[in-house]
């Protein structure tokens, strides 16, 4: 049972139960209040038929019978009679409109003439915005000062480690973290000896995306694995098209004479 209904139907009760003069005609929710004198009851009554079809219906009917061939007679919900139908026609003008099952108010902007709107297909739903993942914040220019730091910092863990500075380079830092992360000498890198790396470069501000997904771009075949080729080929390429415009860009210490 629907709530307008069952209010409608508890409200009759309890003035029956009062003895208001207040009758029953044609079932339970078809009520006429034309007799009583308590203007509270005539009030809280009128305002349920207000949106009772069958009421407002059996009022138009008796217009029309009374001469008014003018009257628009409301169709009701074949359901539920004190609903309206979602479809109303008005046969003078040839128009037909949606409206609200419960009031019978129209929806605006839905009047069809000499037609009829699809009420079904109108009813609103809220549907919640997608999600937009941001793919793209680990491309370009960002991309590329990502791979910079990475060489940068590989090259100050070498020098720190003892190997000469004189012999760090780009290529033999890539090579040297390369085999320092190898750890079962099989010449490729699995992710699980990639896992710990990642971590370290995962702590990194404002490149998350650019650490967590540096495996997977670099790995070209997907065989889930990096070979020192692909490794190598993923750096130097992407640094090689954007070259470095400042010197302090080449300083293996950049980030950590001036940390995060």
């Amino acid at each position: 049972m629907r709530p307008e209904q069952l209010s409608l139907q508890l409200l009759a009760w309890i003035y029956l139960a009062n003895a208001n003069p207040i009758a029953q005609k044609g079932g339970l929710g078809v009520l006429d209040i034309s007799d009583t004198n308590d203007l509270s009851v005539r009030q809280r009554f009128e305002e349920v038929i207000r949106l009772d079809c069958a009421s407002q219906r059996r009022k138009a009917l008796k217009r029309k019978t009374d001469g008014d061939s003018r009257t628009y007679i409301p169709t009701c919900s074949p359901k539920n009679s004190l609903l309206y139908d979602k479809l109303q026609c008005y046969d003078v003008s040839a128009y037909c409109w949606c409206v609200d099952e419960l009031s019978g108010e129209p929806k605006i902007g839905t009047s069809t003439a000499r037609g009829k709107p699809k009420c079904e297909d109108r009813t609103t739903t809220t549907v919640a915005p997608k999600r937009v993942r941001r793919n793209n914040r680990c491309k370009e220019k960002r991309r590329t000062r990502f791979l910079r730091r990475l060489v940068s910092t590989i090259k100050s863990e070498m020098i720190m480690n003892g190997v000469n500075a004189t012999k760090v380079s780009r290529d033999s830092a890539i090579r040297w973290k390369f085999n320092q992360l190898n750890v079962n000498h099989n010449t490729v890198l699995e992710r699980s000896e990639w896992k710990p790396f990642k971590s370290v470069l995962l702590e990194w501000k404002n490149v998350r995306q650019c650490s967590r997904n540096l495996f997977k771009t670099c790995d070209l075949d997907r065989d889930r694995k990096l070979t020192f080729e692909e490794w190598r080929k993923c750096i130097v390429q992407e640094i090689n098209r954007v070259p470095a415009k400042r010197p302090d860009q080449l300083n293996p210490f950049l980030y950590i004479l001036r940390p995060e």
